[in-house]
């Protein structure tokens, strides 16, 4: 099939509704009234975990890695867990570095966010005020996403000026919003943000599908749509911590994904959209739980080791630098640790002896792994 042939099957530009959307009472039938409860109960005890967890970030820190690896898959890379990890510790991989840099990136766009709201913007009022989750924001985040990998010329960091589609090299499914409407649409979602919907896990829901339907981007939407939906849930405080991603629940079936995505744009169907957000909300609220639960089991395990058993005085700080890098090598982290050159390197043969690293066996450029953390992932 030729580009023309091609082109004439192209479907026009959808022109989603604007946020709010019409929630109708028939919308919210049993089934879905259920799932809504259900779905904020396990993310009420996943809340629950990470707010009465100390440092909650270092413990899902590598659960960060792994949902990076999981949404740059949904955009066509082929990277795993193992490698990324392997690449972090400076070993070559099979993959490109394209596309391990675009891992990178992604992690590094979650962590920037995360400063950068939480930072102090207004002290005229009692706490402190997170910047908002905003345009500015989310442009931001999407330059340091494309930072350096394929998707460098397309324009990082600013809406797009041409039209995009979405589709193969044999067919066209879903033609986003025009250029010429992007930024008032983008500013209607940005205020939403800040509305008070009925239901916040339903605003996540809906934020992310009309975000996808905007596709203000060359490049990089899905991975900064995914993006959207921690830091939500994280701007409105429903979580203490931007730790909740959805990758997984969409990248076990993608076709799903795209099916549900096309109910709304074909026959405004929000109700099957929300209904498999909900879903994927429950299912991926529980796993976490559970990972986060055994981290901290890991955590606490290896910290009796610590003090019961290591020499050291920095032991703590030698583990909470595991959790952050599951794999490494000594000079990555020698900065990281205080005291000297000889203290880490007598740690890190304690740390081995004592079953919590393991070694790739080699006497020089030596990788130390943590097998109880890279099992989980």
């Amino acid at each position: 099939m030729n580009f023309e042939e091609i082109y004439k099957k192209v479907p026009n530009p959808h022109i989603p509704q604007k946020l709010p959307v019409e929630l109708s009472s028939a919308l919210f039938d049993c089934e879905i009234i259920k799932l809504i409860s259900k779905a904020n109960n396990a993310m009420g005890a996943y809340r629950g975990f990470l707010i009465n967890t100390i440092n909650p970030m270092l413990l899902i820190s590598p659960l960060v890695s792994q949902e990076a690896v999981l949404s740059s898959k949904l955009e066509g890379t082929h990277a795993t867990i193992e490698d990324f990890v392997n690449y972090d510790a400076g070993n070559e991989v099979s993959v490109s570095k394209d596309e391990m840099q675009e891992i990178m990136n992604y992690r590094s766009a979650l962590f920037y966010a995360l400063e950068k709201m939480s930072t102090i913007s207004d002290d005229s009022e009692e706490g402190k005020h997170k910047l908002p989750l905003s345009i500015r924001l989310i442009k931001s985040m999407h330059k340091i996403l494309l930072d350096n990998v394929r998707g460098q010329s397309k324009n990082p960091g600013e809406f797009k000026t041409e039209q995009n589609y979405i589709g193969n090299s044999l067919e066209i499914t879903f033609t986003p919003l025009p250029p010429e409407l992007t930024l008032e649409y983008m500013t209607n979602l940005e205020q939403y943000i800040h509305y008070d919907e009925i239901d916040l896990l339903v605003q996540a829901a809906l934020l992310h599908c009309q975000f996808e339907m905007i596709h203000p981007f060359k490049d990089g939407n899905g991975r900064i749509g995914r993006l959207l939906i921690p830091l939500f849930l994280y701007y409105r405080e429903m979580l203490p911590v931007p730790t909740f991603y959805m990758s997984a629940f969409f990248e076990k079936d993608r076709t799903m994904y795209l099916e549900k995505l096309s109910a709304v744009s074909k026959n405004n169907d929000y109700a099957t959209w929300i209904k498999y957000f909900l879903e994927g909300v429950i299912q991926q609220a529980e796993i976490n739980t559970l990972k986060a639960k055994a981290m901290l089991d890991h955590y606490n395990s290896f910290k009796d080791i610590c003090v019961s058993s290591i020499s050291s005085k920095y032991a703590i700080s030698l583990l909470d630098e595991i959790f952050k890098r599951p794999m490494f090598k000594a000079k990555q982290i020698q900065e990281m640790i205080p005291g000297s050159k000889g203290t880490l390197y007598n740690m890190l043969d304690e740390f081995v002896q004592k079953g919590i690293l393991h070694t790739d066996g080699k006497s020089r450029n030596t990788t130390y792994f943590c097998p109880a953390i890279l099992n989980l992932l």
